[in-house]
Protein backbone atom coordinates (compact mmCIF):
# COMPACT_ATOMS: atom_id res chain seq x y z
CA UNK A 1 0.00 0.00 0.00
CA UNK A 2 1.54 3.25 -0.75
CA UNK A 3 1.48 6.13 0.94
CA UNK A 4 -1.17 7.84 -0.62
CA UNK A 5 -3.82 4.73 -0.08
CA UNK A 6 -2.51 4.68 3.28
CA UNK A 7 -3.57 8.52 3.56
CA UNK A 8 -6.09 8.30 2.00
CA UNK A 9 -7.74 5.19 4.10
CA UNK A 10 -6.56 7.77 7.20
CA UNK A 11 -8.56 10.23 6.11
CA UNK A 12 -11.58 8.19 5.37
CA UNK A 13 -10.84 6.54 8.62
CA UNK A 14 -10.63 9.77 10.21
CA UNK A 15 -14.08 11.05 8.35
CA UNK A 16 -15.92 7.63 9.65
CA UNK A 17 -14.62 8.54 12.90
CA UNK A 18 -15.96 11.66 12.94
CA UNK A 19 -19.66 10.64 11.94
CA UNK A 20 -19.59 8.15 14.41
CA UNK A 21 -18.10 10.66 16.60
CA UNK A 22 -21.23 13.45 15.68
CA UNK A 23 -23.58 10.32 15.58
CA UNK A 24 -22.77 9.12 19.22
CA UNK A 25 -22.77 13.11 19.98
CA UNK A 26 -26.11 13.07 18.58
CA UNK A 27 -27.35 10.07 20.28
CA UNK A 28 -26.22 11.58 23.32
CA UNK A 29 -28.45 14.68 22.79
CA UNK A 30 -31.00 12.33 21.99
CA UNK A 31 -29.99 10.57 25.49
CA UNK A 32 -29.98 13.89 27.14
CA UNK A 33 -33.16 14.84 25.56
CA UNK A 34 -34.72 11.86 26.56
CA UNK A 35 -33.31 12.31 30.25
CA UNK A 36 -34.90 15.41 30.77
CA UNK A 37 -38.47 14.29 29.65
CA UNK A 38 -38.02 11.21 31.70
CA UNK A 39 -37.21 13.85 34.78
CA UNK A 40 -39.97 15.65 33.55
CA UNK A 41 -42.08 13.06 33.66
CA UNK A 42 -41.17 12.05 37.12
CA UNK A 43 -41.42 15.32 38.75
CA UNK A 44 -44.93 15.23 36.99
CA UNK A 45 -45.76 11.52 38.60
CA UNK A 46 -44.63 13.40 41.72
CA UNK A 47 -46.69 16.56 41.66
CA UNK A 48 -49.99 14.17 40.81
CA UNK A 49 -49.00 11.95 43.72
CA UNK A 50 -48.94 15.36 45.56
CA UNK A 51 -52.29 16.42 43.63
CA UNK A 52 -53.99 12.73 44.60
CA UNK A 53 -52.75 13.66 48.39
CA UNK A 54 -54.61 16.62 48.37
CA UNK A 55 -58.10 15.16 46.85
CA UNK A 56 -57.97 12.61 49.34
CA UNK A 57 -57.33 14.76 51.90
CA UNK A 58 -60.16 17.22 50.57
CA UNK A 59 -62.57 13.97 50.27
CA UNK A 60 -62.09 12.76 53.73
CA UNK A 61 -62.60 16.29 54.52
CA UNK A 62 -65.79 16.61 52.98
CA UNK A 63 -66.68 13.15 54.04
CA UNK A 64 -66.33 14.34 57.78
CA UNK A 65 -67.97 17.61 56.82
CA UNK A 66 -71.28 15.13 55.27
CA UNK A 67 -71.04 13.49 58.45
CA UNK A 68 -71.34 16.73 60.33
CA UNK A 69 -74.21 17.57 58.28
CA UNK A 70 -75.82 14.71 58.42
CA UNK A 71 -75.76 14.57 62.64
CA UNK A 72 -76.85 18.42 62.43
CA UNK A 73 -79.66 17.55 59.75
CA UNK A 74 -80.85 14.46 62.22
CA UNK A 75 -80.92 16.83 65.36
CA UNK A 76 -83.07 19.79 63.60
CA UNK A 77 -85.43 16.84 62.29
CA UNK A 78 -85.89 15.70 65.92
CA UNK A 79 -86.38 19.06 67.01
CA UNK A 80 -88.50 20.28 64.42
CA UNK A 81 -90.43 16.66 65.18
CA UNK A 82 -90.77 17.88 68.76
CA UNK A 83 -91.92 21.64 67.85
CA UNK A 84 -94.70 19.60 65.31
CA UNK A 85 -95.97 17.72 68.59
CA UNK A 86 -95.93 20.62 70.76
CA UNK A 87 -97.74 22.28 68.34
CA UNK A 88 -100.55 20.00 67.73
CA UNK A 89 -100.84 19.55 71.59
CA UNK A 90 -101.54 23.15 71.96
CA UNK A 91 -103.93 23.05 68.77
CA UNK A 92 -105.75 20.33 70.79
CA UNK A 93 -105.87 22.58 73.58
CA UNK A 94 -107.38 25.20 71.24
CA UNK A 95 -109.99 23.55 70.33
CA UNK A 96 -110.89 21.52 73.00
CA UNK A 97 -111.38 25.26 75.00
CA UNK A 98 -113.65 26.69 71.78
CA UNK A 99 -115.61 23.85 71.57
CA UNK A 100 -115.59 23.57 75.25
CA UNK A 101 -116.72 27.49 75.74
CA UNK A 102 -119.45 26.27 72.72
CA UNK A 103 -120.69 24.02 74.77
CA UNK A 104 -121.29 26.28 78.08
CA UNK A 105 -122.75 29.23 75.80
CA UNK A 106 -125.09 26.32 74.43
CA UNK A 107 -125.94 25.37 78.20
CA UNK A 108 -126.01 29.02 79.18
CA UNK A 109 -128.30 29.61 76.27
CA UNK A 110 -131.33 26.43 77.17
CA UNK A 111 -130.47 27.77 81.18
CA UNK A 112 -131.24 31.46 80.24
CA UNK A 113 -134.83 30.17 77.71
CA UNK A 114 -135.89 28.37 80.57
CA UNK A 115 -135.73 31.50 83.62
CA UNK A 116 -137.07 33.51 80.95
CA UNK A 117 -139.72 30.72 80.50
CA UNK A 118 -139.92 30.88 84.31
CA UNK A 119 -139.89 34.39 84.59
CA UNK A 120 -142.70 34.75 81.96
CA UNK A 121 -145.01 32.20 84.15
CA UNK A 122 -144.52 34.05 87.17
CA UNK A 123 -144.93 37.14 85.65
CA UNK A 124 -148.22 35.74 84.70
CA UNK A 125 -149.06 34.30 87.93
CA UNK A 126 -147.98 37.94 89.57
CA UNK A 127 -150.04 39.44 87.09
CA UNK A 128 -153.14 37.48 88.10
CA UNK A 129 -152.68 37.14 91.65
CA UNK A 130 -152.60 41.23 91.53
CA UNK A 131 -156.38 40.57 89.59
CA UNK A 132 -157.58 38.17 91.91
CA UNK A 133 -156.62 40.91 94.77
CA UNK A 134 -157.58 44.15 93.30
CA UNK A 135 -160.88 41.98 91.63
CA UNK A 136 -160.19 43.80 88.50
CA UNK A 137 -160.90 41.71 85.16
CA UNK A 138 -158.42 40.92 82.93
CA UNK A 139 -156.80 42.82 79.95
CA UNK A 140 -157.17 40.80 76.92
Amino acid sequence: MTDKERDELLINMANDMKKRDELLINMANDVKKRDELLINMANDVKNLKNDMKNVKNDMNNVKSDMKEIKKEQRSLSRAVAKIEVEHGEKLQILLDVVTGQEEKNEEFERRFEEDEKILDRHSDQIYYLQLKANKRKPIL
